[in-house]
């Protein structure tokens, strides 16, 4: 009976052995946050109007290359169910800098009273898929 216990106990161990550190690897690899990944694109409420912006950081994906030469995307806000709030067309690669001050742009108009909802937004027409989360 001694012997049965303590090959329990080290079969025991060596689960645990094994499955701790495999824990961590699969957390650490899953982000482990709640950053959504870098796309190149940011987007967020605009403080003066409603609508919002929708920036493209990384000029590597404003190219022509991302869109097989389409001229134009559509943008799209969505909200947590993945409703369309508001979309437009849009000009392909982004140029609207605002005299300079920022990276490439689009400003898009947004329903004051459900502009609040707008979770994320996503260029359709890009691929892979440019999207990102308001932040």
């Amino acid at each position: 009976m001694e012997a049965a216990a303590r090959t329990r106990l080290v079969a025991a161990g060596v689960i645990l052995a094994v499955a701790v550190p495999l824990g961590v690897v699969a957390a650490a690899s899953s982000g482990g946050g709640d950053e959504p990944p870098d796309t190149g694109m940011r987007v967020e409420r605009s403080t003066e109007l409603p609508e919002m912006l929708i920036f493209l950081d990384d000029g590597e994906v404003n190219t022509p290359e991302r869109t097989n030469g389409r001229r134009s995307v559509t943008v799209e806000c969505v909200d947590g169910d993945g409703l369309v709030l508001a979309s437009q067309d849009e000009a392909w690669p982004m140029t609207q800098t605002d005299a300079g001050a920022f990276s490439p742009h689009a400003h898009l108009p947004v329903n004051p009273a459900r502009i609040g909802e707008v979770e994320s937004c996503r260029l359709r027409g890009t691929k892979p898929l440019l999207q990102a989360d308001v932040s």
